[in-house]
């Protein structure tokens, strides 16, 4: 007779930022979106202690138990968090596994997409439903093991899967953009140079040395954002594509894309794409293209360039 597990599940979207990295801090407006490709949690009832497990996980997978004070990331005390959300105690006896297509480490929200995964997957072995506001708060917490100060853009995206205008401050904005039409994008990624809180901060330096350059810089990137959020409400691909070169151009004037976000964007624009630029806090990381035509054909010219790459989109 066939043993019958006691069960959970949670999933959620990676994110982009098409508009407006670097330039948000600056007070300018951002845009970001769910992507198609996320992450998802699964729980199993099991005879041990509680184990989170990543397979993909840098160097060979990982497994660590609640607050166990492993080298691992803090993923430790974010399975503490999310048990706590739910009121799961260490004397429950279940597994997690976090898996899924979502690249980790470069720029695309993968920790924003695994706080939330984690908690809708336990809440769900719970058999409990919680609120969106609930989520929200128990993800920043998460995120904020990771990150310190988070913005709230990532995890915002993760648990709504919205495309978002978001302005920072002291109380951060959030508008939904409702799209015209799906948004086809290649997504290319190489191993990041640094964190995004070095990028921001050579940046800031940068800015402190010659702060009228920079800010004529943001200001042109908010007014992008703005464009982008018309173009994006229109289901204009061919203005949006313009936008994303503008975008990357004013990115490369930063310092903030080097030489590889750089050749992936022109072997992107080489292959068809109609814009293409740096997504997330570069120095590496990802870049984003726009594809509406043959996208496999980026994606194996960006891959055969030594890079990886994989066709998504935002909808």
């Amino acid at each position: 007779m066939e043993i019958r597990r006691h069960v959970g599940r949670g999933a959620a979207p990676g994110k982009v930022i098409l508009f407006g990295e670097h330039s948000v801090v600056y007070g300018q407006p951002a845009i970001a979106a769910a992507l198609g490709h996320g992450l998802g949690a699964t729980v199993i009832e099991t005879g041990n202690e509680p184990r989170l497990q990543i397979p993909r996980w840098t160097g060979g997978g990982l497994s660590v138990a609640p607050n166990s004070q492993a080298d691992a990331g803090g993923m430790d005390r974010a399975f503490a968090i999310a048990m706590r959300a739910v009121d799961l105690s260490a004397d429950q006896r279940f597994s997690v596994t976090i898996d899924g297509e979502l690249p980790l480490g470069v720029g695309l929200g993968s920790s924003a997409a695994f706080a939330v995964s984690l908690l809708r997957g336990l809440a769900d072995f719970q058999r409990r439903q919680l609120s969106e506001s609930d989520l929200l708060a128990h993800a920043q917490e998460i995120e904020t093991l990771f990150h310190g100060n988070p913005s709230g853009l990532d995890h915002t995206v993760a648990a709504t899967g919205r495309c978002l205008y978001f302005v920072a401050g002291e109380r951060p904005t959030f508008e939904t953009i409702d799209l015209k039409t799906t948004i086809p994008l290649v997504v290319a990624w190489t191993p990041r140079r640094g964190t995004t809180a070095e990028a921001v901060r050579s940046l800031r330096t940068r800015w402190t040395q010659s702060p009228s350059k920079y800010d004529r810089l943001f200001t042109a990137m908010g007014d992008i954002s703005l464009a982008g959020r018309k173009a994006l409400e229109a289901g204009d691909l061919a203005q949006l594509g313009h936008l994303f070169q503008e975008n990357h151009k004013c990115l490369q004037a930063c310092g903030v894309s080097d030489p590889s976000n750089d050749q992936m964007v022109d072997i992107a624009l080489a292959e068809g794409a109609l814009g293409a630029k740096l997504t997330g806090a570069g120095q590496g990381g990802a870049v984003i293209a726009l594809c509406p035509k043959e996208p496999r054909r980026v994606v194996e010219a960006i891959a055969k360039a030594g890079f990886s790459a994989l066709f998504t989109h935002v909808n």
